[in-house]
């Protein structure tokens, strides 16, 4: 899926507004109805997504059967296996 970026807009004008808006269309279903609800921002780190990078979706409690929209977040995907990580090290 590609979305047309608006003029001449580029990752690296600082408008993070735009990139954070522009790339969640790049998403469907679950991920992009999180990454709305959160503002389109990362809910481990808190900050906004901007060009290319990935963002994973989060089982809070761990149950990947339970797709209920409370137990998503949309994360980075750096931020995804820090917890996981983090998780299995401790």
């Amino acid at each position: 899926k590609h979305v047309m970026v608006k003029g001449i807009k580029s990752p690296y004008d600082g408008d993070t507004v735009y990139w954070s808006e522009r790339n969640s269309k790049l998403y469907d279903g679950e991920t992009s109805k999180a990454l709305k609800k959160q503002n389109h921002k990362c809910a481990s780190c808190g900050l906004k997504f901007i060009d290319e990078e990935r963002v994973n979706l989060h089982h809070i409690d761990k149950n990947h059967a339970n797709w209920k929209k409370s137990n998503l977040e949309a994360i980075h995907e750096s931020c995804h296996d820090y917890k996981h990580m983090s998780k299995s090290a401790s």
